[in-house]
């Protein structure tokens, strides 16, 4: 009785993830605006920031051509520069609690430190004997190739690796799971040959691939499918791989999160004393101007190009925020959990 419950169970298990095995086993490529994801993930960030900034030199011409704003009016203009400038002061804030961020993660004493870097080195050695290399590169983007090449080559084995009392629907699941493992590796791999030392693109290369369904997928087939399976080495191989490229990634997610935090900082002061500057002479020198400037189309250039200098740092840290937050949003599958398709 013990016995038939047992199997029933697993029948029941093996029905439900056939049923689904649509989503569960792998997801199907995004389709992707290009425009979306050059915004989001691969644009420039500093173009981006000055596209918004452009944008904003355009709407402020469109409000003075509709009749929202006058630029003559040297009082109402004055009071936004006021705002604006006011506005741009928490800023330093900002900077001072990311930089804080930044060290808290990089600063420790000898022994955190040599902890730290014993799991680091530990790590490396557990990729080194899972894929028989003798020394793995120290580029996170060369780095990453080589777990990703593992995993495709363990999954190539998989059919081989099957019994002949297998049924034509194990026989299809594992096909179709090792056809869109490739074809991500494949993907994944191409782009990190060709991503440089530190680049975002090597980080960019795993975002949306090689997520926790192949994880699942990979354990589900030794937990239930074992017997269709004569050899489960190569797919024991392909379970740990899995395993160490979310590692990976999620450690290469950490190095540049911190290296891009410390840029935005670097660059909020770059572009935060000109602001405050050039906002504060605006503010004391326009009414002088709307009185010896007879050109409205000259005053319409200055109060836009002063509106979107006041708004540079917003613009900048804009720009960077958007590449974190998807970054974070699209890596958020860390582990064996597999959760809804990030937007």
């Amino acid at each position: 009785m013990e016995n038939r419950d047992r199997d029933l169970d697993r029948k029941r298990r093996t029905e439900s993830f056939e049923s689904q095995s649509g989503t569960d086993l792998t997801y199907e490529t995004a389709a992707e605006s290009p425009i979306k994801r050059w915004l989001l993930l691969d644009g420039n960030r500093l173009l981006i920031a000055g596209i918004l900034a452009g944008g904003l030199y355009i709407l402020v011409v469109g409000c003075q051509l509709a009749g929202v704003i006058e630029v003559t009016d040297a009082e109402a203009v004055g009071s936004l520069y006021s705002a604006l400038v006011g506005g741009t002061l928490p800023f330093i804030t900002i900077v001072l609690a990311i930089n804080q961020l930044v060290l808290s993660q990089e600063l420790g004493w000898p022994n955190e430190l040599t902890e730290r870097f014993e799991r680091m080195t530990e790590f490396q050695r557990r990729v080194e004997g899972v894929t028989d290399v003798t020394v793995s590169p120290a580029s996170p983007a060369a780095f990453l190739e080589v777990i990703v090449q593992a995993t495709v080559d363990r999954g190539r084995q998989l059919p081989a690796s099957m019994t002949a009392d297998a049924t034509a629907r194990q026989r299809e699941e594992v096909a179709r799971f090792v056809h869109e493992l490739e074809a991500d590796g494949e993907a994944v791999a191409g782009t990190l040959s060709e991503a440089e030392f530190g680049t975002f693109e090597a980080l960019s290369a795993v975002l949306g691939h090689h997520q926790g369904n192949y994880y699942h997928a990979s354990r589900f087939f030794k937990a239930e499918w074992s017997e269709g399976f004569e050899e489960t080495q190569p797919l024991e191989d392909l379970i740990e791989l899995l395993g160490l490229l979310a590692i990976a990634r999620q450690t290469f997610k950490t190095l540049y999160v911190q290296h891009e935090l410390a840029v935005l900082s670097r660059l909020l002061l770059y572009v935060g004393f000109p602001t405050l500057v050039g906002g504060g002479l605006l503010v004391v020198s326009y009414p002088t101007l709307v009185t010896t400037v007879s050109s409205t189309a000259v005053l319409l250039a200055i109060a836009a190009g002063g509106v979107a200098l006041v708004f540079l740092p917003f613009v900048v840290l804009l720009s960077y925020a958007l590449r974190i937050a998807t970054i974070a949003a699209r890596t958020a599958d860390f582990g064996p959990f597999v959760p809804r398709r990030p937007s």
